[in-house]
């Protein structure tokens, strides 16, 4: 008989208690390393999780969705209140009492701040990407902990705070006075108090540049009376002498101009003698009258500083080639407050000359970089139909839709409807239509504009783009076919409003066939890797119109009525349009309030309309702000 092998000699031995620890540990190294490589690669295009911009949480969000949720959240910025404080102990010199503290508070209303949201966007998504493997993992950690804050640099502008702090002086300032005899009586002379507005503004600033709430005390000073009329009598004789010796050897006759040049472009300005009397009034170059010199600089800023234009393009669909059709330009300005500091130099040396610093400003979109631009497909495309308009209408339309031809936003800027076709009024090229003017349409200017930027809406919306303002027309309007996909504009008060959260540049080419009456709107750039789906329209808070509105109008003849107004259900439509992109899904509702709208006749004078009670004897149409949210119709 066959001896079989003994079982464990076949197995093998169990493994030892060491070993099992060994596979554990690897077990555990696998999977961490797993783990760490997912949450690198769920980030490659995020802001790491925990990080915060200002008090925002941006973990998580790609640059382009935290950009768009700091605008909502952050417009205005909320800008730590400053507090400018007058001390009683300040008040001391003016030869008056006082025991309350005056405060003036400055806000972010009053100061009106601009923060820089993109390079901080920029910098939360650099958090955990810079350094060694190991300061990027501590950084990560930190973040996740919620240790990591970014804070957007804040720009308030020196001008507007000298004016917070000149309102405030104001109140404050004292006129001095000399010595007054009265009878036998003699008031002693009384000196004045003043506001050194540069050294608060100056304060005021390095407060805010801190991010922290604070008070800043308002530098004042004491004015030396002036002296009696008895003393300058008894003066009068030394006077003349000394005037004359002040003249010789201090007057401000012998003060030489100073000239600032910008050696590239051969601009110059020059300080001659009297404006130098009022900038140096004591003839010490160390203490000038700034508010008068840095009104003299803004007056310079004024005539040398233009801004950049940007390229204008045109796509071929053929060929996907580039077109220019409108040249870039560098624009420039003149800084201020480094033209404040060379004429202070210049004053300081014997030659009198300084440099002017004109700083060039690049264009955002340049004609001479077109193959950096990532314009070379189709992106998104929207349509409106308008056949059957009146001529002035499609004029309109032609007018508006020319002045977006070729504009191109750069990848984190946003678009502007109102910016890109400027006023709508008939020096602008605009003519008489039919618009929506109060309770009813009337005929104004810019009739038709609304179908453009409806067309310009729809493009948008199929393409993804965040919308940052858009607005409804004020009662349904038949031309814009399904309520819940149209966008009106009132320039300059409600605009419509998008970013453009892809990583290229987005030209926008309107196509216009006057003969179809078709209006379209082509996008091109790098189309984004997402999905967009825009459900169907919901409508609820159904609302009928009213009766009927007759109105006498004594252009028409007894016994003739004309329809001008239709009436039409006032409701509220919500539409959905869902984005997917890098495996999340974000839903933006589109939500359009209706009112409804009453039909309206016009009939002759002494025309008889049986069974009607609601007759008007003249037009009471009143436009406000509010009711002109319904655009041009």
């Amino acid at each position: 008989m066959r001896d079989l092998p003994d079982p464990t000699s076949v197995q093998g031995r169990p493994p030892s208690g060491f070993e099992y620890i060994l596979i554990w540990l690897c077990v555990a190294i696998v999977a961490v390393a797993g783990a760490f490589a997912g949450w690198q690669f769920w980030h490659t295009d995020r802001i790491f999780s925990g990080v915060h911009i200002a008090g925002v949480p941006v973990g998580g969000e790609t640059r382009a969705s935290a950009l768009l949720r700091l605008h909502r959240e952050l417009t205005p910025y909320p800008l730590a209140p400053v507090f400018l404080e007058l001390s009683p102990s300040s008040t001391e010199g003016d030869g008056l009492a006082r025991t309350a503290v005056r405060r003036w508070a400055l806000g972010p209303e009053l100061l009106a701040p601009e923060a820089d949201l993109e390079g901080a966007v920029t910098l939360a998504y650099h958090v955990g990407r810079q350094g060694g493997w190991l300061k990027r993992i501590v950084s990560q950690w930190q973040a996740f902990s919620g240790r990591q804050s970014v804070w957007p640099e804040v720009l308030v502008g020196e001008g507007v705070v000298r004016q917070a702090v000149g309102d405030a002086a104001s109140e404050v300032r004292r006129p001095s006075r000399p010595a007054i005899q009265i009878g036998d009586i003699t008031l002693p002379p009384q000196p004045g108090l003043d506001v050194d507005v540069p050294a608060t503004a100056h304060l005021i600033l390095a407060q805010l540049a801190s991010g922290q709430s604070g008070t800043v005390p308002l530098q004042t000073y004491s004015t030396a009376p002036p002296q009696s009329a008895a003393a300058d009598r008894r003066q009068s004789g030394a006077g003349v002498e000394s005037s004359a010796a002040e003249g010789i050897s201090g007057g401000f006759t012998a003060l030489q101009p100073v000239v600032l040049r910008h050696e590239p472009s051969g601009t110059a300005f020059a300080l001659d003698a009297a404006l130098l009397q009022r900038i140096m009034p004591g003839g010490d170059p160390s203490f000038l009258n700034e508010e008068a010199l840095r009104f003299v600089v803004e007056g310079w800023a004024n005539q040398v500083s233009y801004p950049a234009q940007d390229a204008r393009l045109r796509f071929d669909d053929a060929t996907s080639a580039l077109t220019v059709i409108q040249p870039s330009r560098a624009g420039q300005r003149l800084n201020v407050d480094l033209t404040i500091e060379a004429v202070r130099k210049a004053l300081a040396t014997s030659q009198r000359t300084g440099a002017l610093p004109i700083i060039s400003i690049p264009p955002a979109v340049d004609s001479g970089r077109l193959n950096e631009l990532g314009i070379r497909e189709l992106v998104a495309s929207g349509t409106t139909y308008f056949k059957g308009s009146s001529s002035t209408r499609v004029y309109n339309i032609e007018v508006a839709a020319e002045k977006l031809v070729g504009v191109v936003v750069p990848p984190g800027g946003v678009f502007s409807f109102n910016s890109a076709i400027e006023a709508v009024s008939g020096a602008n090229g605009f003519e008489d239509s039919a618009i929506i003017w109060g309770d009813r349409t009337a005929v104004g200017v810019g009739g038709g504009v609304c179908q453009v930027s409806t067309t310009v809406f729809r493009a948008a919306l199929e393409g993804g783009f965040p919308f940052l303002e858009r607005h409804n027309h004020g009662y349904v309007v038949s031309w814009y076919g399904e309520p819940g996909f149209d966008a009106t504009i009132y320039t300059p008060y409600v605009d419509l409003r998008f970013l453009n959260d892809t990583s290229a540049h987005l030209l926008i080419q309107p196509v216009v066939d006057r003969v179809e009456g078709v209006l379209s709107f082509r996008f091109y750039g790098t189309r984004p890797d997402r999905v967009v789906e825009i459900g169907e329209a919901e409508y609820k808070d159904i609302k009928q119109p009213g009766e009927p509105i007759y109105q006498e109008d004594a252009s028409l003849e007894k016994g003739q009525i004309k329809q001008v107004e239709w009436a039409k259900e006032g409701m509220t439509a919500i539409v959905i349009r869902k984005v997917t992109e890098n495996g999340r899904t974000r839903e933006d509702p589109i939500r359009s309030v209706y009112r409804p709208w009453n039909a309206m006749y016009l009939y002759g004078p002494g025309t008889v309309i049986p069974g009607v009670t609601d007759v008007k004897e003249e037009p009471t149409a009143t436009p406000t702000r509010e009711e002109n949210r319904g655009g041009d119709g």
